[in-house]
């Protein structure tokens, strides 16, 4: 059986030099990123069996995206577009402060945009133990949430936790059609990872952050809500219970991957020793509190690497730990 599933767009992400500016940069670092992608990269490096499904350009750059994903062992379900389509692109200037950083998205008309849920493999989310998808996925297209929604009921009716980090950025939709596109969704969703700052732009819920994850929770029927902070502070309401872990402080290279890589080690944590259900051998479900621990070193470590680089390790991650 396969631990976890994700479902998403990956992006062909081109960094300048932290010594160059987007406009007089003559060479790019390239990697592959993408939210789902990254959190299941962490994961396999924790030891979970991942996957991950797509549709991608049958071209070199779609080819390397595979190549990627199978080099940090996690297994794909692609669908292939034309030769032409396109692969989504990310131009990065990740400078020092004062200067920060730039992101120019270029992805319009990329290859994703046309996923269609029937051609993509749903018998590995019914058979895994748990599936994933972000908030930017639903937002590319209608073809993209439809496809989210469709997978989203088949986790459903096989009994597979289904997970959703809402990530929410203007950039990306609007309020309302965010709230519109959750209010389908959370239905069939049993873990929603969320920020403050996005629990109060889509559903108006603001103050103390305990009490926005209880509202939360409550009002959606979900099994385990966890609210981050920007700063890598982070809580879970689970059984009504409460869970809590402070940042691992540390330096920052690059922040990208950062909340995916936690993302990936929460979950990987989740399901380590556990069986179908998400239960101990002991019938005990596991230790969320130790879920959100190892989720904040990943992070921490995530954070040190230029690049979407979230392939974390079990002894770097104990190491912090301990």
């Amino acid at each position: 059986m396969t631990d976890l599933v994700g479902f998403g767009e990956a992006t062909l992400r081109l960094r300048a030099g932290r010594d160059r500016r987007l406009g007089d940069a003559e060479q790019f670092a390239a990697g592959v990123g993408g939210p789902e992608r990254n959190a299941v990269v962490t994961a396999s490096g924790l030891g979970a069996d991942a996957v991950w499904l797509s549709r991608l350009p049958d071209s070199p750059l779609g080819r390397r995206v595979v190549a990627d994903l199978r080099g940090h062992g996690v297994r794909t379900g692609v669908t292939w577009g034309d030769g032409d389509a396109r692969l989504a692109t990310r131009f990065v200037e990740a400078g020092p402060e004062p200067r920060g950083r730039t992101t120019v998205d270029d992805r319009s008309g990329a290859a994703f945009e046309r996923v269609h849920a029937p051609n993509l493999p749903a018998g590995v989310v019914q058979e895994a133990a748990r599936f994933h998808v972000a908030g930017p996925t639903v937002a590319r297209s209608e073809r993209a949430a439809a496809t989210t929604e469709s997978l989203f009921e088949v986790a459903s009716e096989a009994g597979t936790t289904a997970s959703f980090d809402l990530r929410y950025r203007d950039a990306d939709w609007d309020e309302a059609t965010a709230r519109a596109a959750c209010e389908a969704l959370f239905p069939y969703v049993d873990v929603l990872f969320v920020s403050p700052e996005a629990a109060q732009a889509v559903f108006g819920e603001d103050g103390d952050p305990i009490e926005i994850a209880h509202a939360l929770r409550t009002d959606n029927g979900f099994e385990t809500v966890v609210l981050g902070h920007g700063d890598g502070d982070a809580l879970a309401v689970h059984d009504d219970e409460v869970h809590e872990v402070d940042a691992v402080p540390g330096e920052t290279v690059d922040e990208a991957g950062v909340h995916d890589a936690f993302v990936g080690a929460f979950h990987a944590t989740r399901l380590a020793g556990s069986d179908s259900d998400g239960e101990g051998a002991d019938g005990r479900p596991t230790d969320v509190g130790t879920a959100l621990a190892r989720g904040a070193a990943a992070a921490a470590l995530a954070r040190t690497l230029a690049g979407d680089a979230v392939d974390v390790s079990p002894e770097a991650i104990d190491r912090i730990l301990d």
